[in-house]
C-alpha cells in the first residue's frame, strides 16, 4: 500500500504536530495546584482531545465541516491562548530589533522563548489551516447541457 501525500494529509500533520506540542505545556496547568490554573488545563486538555479527533476524522478526509470546527479553534481558542500575550506586550519592531529579539529569546530560556514558541506554533496552526482551502471551496463548474 503506497499512501500519497495530499494537501488534506500534510495540513493534518501540521495541525497535529502543533496540537501534540502544546499538550506538554497543557499537562504541567492540569498538575497545577492553582484551581483556576487546573480547570484552565482541564478546558484545553478537551479542547486538544477534540482538536485531535476533529483532524483525523474529518479533515484527513477532507470534510468541510471538520474545517469549520478546525477554524473555530484555532482562531477562539489558539489565537487568545497562544498570541493574545504577544499582542499584549506587542510593538513595532525594526528587522534588526526583530532578529536580536529572536537570537535572545531562543538561546535564554525566559518568557521571551515561551512567547516565540507559541508565535511559532500559532503560525503552524494556521498554516495548516490556510493550506487546504483552495481544495475545500473550489466551486464544480456543472456541464451545461446542450
Amino acid at each position: 500500500m503506497r499512501i500519497r501525500p495530499n494537501i488534506f494529509l500534510v495540513s493534518s500533520l501540521l495541525l497535529t504536530s502543533a496540537f501534540l506540542w502544546d499538550l506538554r505545556y497543557v499537562i504541567n496547568f492540569v498538575g497545577a495546584t492553582d484551581n483556576i490554573v487546573r480547570t484552565a488545563g482541564y478546558a484545553s486538555l478537551t479542547i486538544i482531545i477534540v482538536a485531535l479527533i476533529d483532524i483525523w476524522a474529518g479533515l484527513a478526509a477532507g470534510n468541510r465541516v471538520a474545517w469549520v470546527i478546525m477554524a473555530v479553534i484555532v482562531w477562539g481558542w489558539a489565537f487568545p491562548f497562544m498570541m493574545g500575550p504577544v499582542l499584549v506586550h506587542g510593538r513595532r519592531w525594526t528587522l534588526s530589533e526583530l532578529r536580536e529579539w529572536v537570537v535572545m529569546a531562543w538561546r535564554e530560556d525566559t518568557f521571551q522563548r515561551t512567547l516565540l514558541i507559541s508565535s511559532a506554533l500559532f503560525l503552524l496552526m494556521l498554516l495548516g489551516l490556510i493550506l487546504p482551502v483552495r481544495a475545500l471551496f473550489r466551486t464544480r463548474t456543472a456541464l451545461a447541457p446542450d
